[in-house]
């Protein structure tokens, strides 16, 4: 049984006629009824009563008719959600995301994925950098927004999304607060609020350290955070100051002000990764269009 079989017989039912069926599907009608006795022939029965001028429905073709229906109906559902997927436009996506990236700007960059591509379900999820690497390896993991290692995966695939120079976070109540910028040499003695090790990768703050030793400083650390959330919580409850990326989104935080390092401050990287192997039309349609959204800022 062919789909062609099934539409050949649904037309000439709703017509009753094979030459207004034969016009209908556009082929002429000699072949038409080739291809319907055809059909007779492999489901056992006749399907339409011929006369000389008329053409109805058997028994065996009225109870047949609405099975037609519903199996050309699933066909063209099948179709239609096959080119869906084809165009990227119907998947599921599993992304993770490191906490100083979850800000304002990427929810409405996720708003506008979703609005474009409604067809295609995130689950999104918080977690650092080392673990997201670890998932996209184990394909867990479809998409990542992470800190990108110097030698990633093999099997990895990154992209620079953005960078961002550290600056300083301390208590508004603090000295600093007042001024527009720091020395390096200014920090001796400061407690340093940091991201906990594991959570950071390995060489987050190594450029941050080299640059206080170079000055004659030597880091003090006084408390670890498991995230940024809780790292600009602790500045502000007079725990320390914590150096970390600037971002707009990142400046607005009650008993919290921030203030330039030295122009040698280091900077650091927001990647989107993604395996070679795998890659759905979906996927790259999200990849695409995170690309161009932060390009554009």
């Amino acid at each position: 049984m062919e789909l062609r079989h099934l539409r050949y017989f649904v037309a000439v039912a709703e017509e009753l006629s094979f030459t207004r069926a034969a016009k209908r599907l556009h082929i002429a009608q000699p072949p038409l009824s080739q291809q319907i006795r055809k059909f007779e022939t492999e489901l056992g029965g006749a399907l339409f009563e011929r006369e000389a001028r008329a053409v109805r429905l058997t028994k065996l073709g009225r109870e047949l008719l609405p099975e037609a229906h519903q199996l050309l109906e699933r066909a063209k559902r099948f179709q239609e959600h096959a080119a869906r997927q084809a165009r990227g436009e119907q998947d599921v996506l599993v992304l993770g995301l490191i906490s100083s990236f979850a800000t304002p700007r990427f929810a409405t960059m996720l708003r506008a994925f979703q609005k474009k591509v409604p067809g295609v379900h995130i689950e999104l999820s918080n977690h650092p950098s080392a673990w997201q690497l670890e998932a996209l390896e184990r394909g867990t993991l479809d998409v990542g927004i992470l800190r990108p290692r110097e030698r990633m995966p093999p099997n990895v695939v990154s992209h620079l999304i953005r960078r961002e120079p550290f600056r300083l976070a301390v208590p508004s109540r603090h000295p600093f607060a007042k001024r527009k910028a720091v020395a390096w040499k200014d920090l001796r003695d400061e407690p340093l609020v940091l991201v906990e090790p594991g959570v950071a990768p390995p060489d987050y703050y190594a450029a941050f350290f080299d640059r206080l030793r170079d000055a004659g400083v030597e880091p003090a650390v006084r408390q670890y955070a498991q995230n940024v959330a809780t790292k600009i919580w602790f500045v502000s409850a007079g725990f320390g100051i914590a150096p970390m990326p600037h971002t707009p989104d990142t400046e607005h935080h009650s008993g919290v002000a921030f203030i330039d390092l030295p122009d040698d401050a280091p900077v650091t990287n927001t990647a989107i990764a993604w395996r070679k192997a795998g890659s759905t039309p979906a996927l790259l349609r999200f990849v695409e269009f995170a690309r161009e959204s932060f390009a554009a800022h």
